[in-house]
C-alpha cells in the first residue's frame, strides 16, 4: 500500500475511533450525534467531509473539554486535525506513520519518543 492510501485512511480511522468514544461515553453514535445536528441546523450536509465532521464537533462543542481522559484524547486529536499539527510527533517534530495514526488516531507521538519514554532512567 502506498503511503498516500494509508494517509486517506487516518480521517476514517478518527471517524472510527470518534464513533466509540461517542458511544462509550455520551451512549450516542455519531450517526444519531449527526442527525441531532441537522435537526439543530448546525450541519446541513449530507455526506459531509471527514475535516467538516471534525470542524463541527469541537465548534459545536459536542465533545465537553472537561470529559473523560479518551473524550479529551479525542478531542485533542481532533483539535491538531483542524490546526495542521495532526500526525506530527509532540516530542520532536517528525511525522508519525499513517499506519501508527491508522491504528491509534489519538497518538501523539512517534516510536522513538516513546520509547525515550518509557526507558528507565540512569
Amino acid at each position: 500500500m502506498t503511503h498516500g492510501k494509508q494517509q486517506d485512511r487516518v480521517p476514517a480511522a478518527m471517524l472510527k475511533r470518534l464513533d466509540v468514544t461517542l458511544q462509550e461515553q455520551y451512549h450516542q453514535s455519531l450517526a444519531e450525534v449527526l442527525a441531532e445536528l441537522r435537526l439543530r441546523n448546525v450541519l446541513t450536509e449530507v455526506e459531509p467531509e471527514p475535516e467538516r465532521i471534525f470542524s463541527i464537533m469541537i465548534h459545536a462543542r459536542v465533545l465537553s473539554p472537561v470529559a473523560s481522559p479518551s473524550v479529551r484524547q479525542v478531542r485533542g486529536a481532533l483539535e491538531r486535525f483542524l490546526s495542521g499539527t495532526y500526525g506530527r510527533c509532540a516530542g520532536c517534530g517528525k511525522a508519525i506513520p499513517a499506519a501508527v495514526l491508522e491504528n491509534d488516531p489519538t497518538t501523539t507521538v512517534c516510536s522513538d519518543c516513546r520509547e525515550l519514554r518509557t526507558l528507565p532512567s540512569a
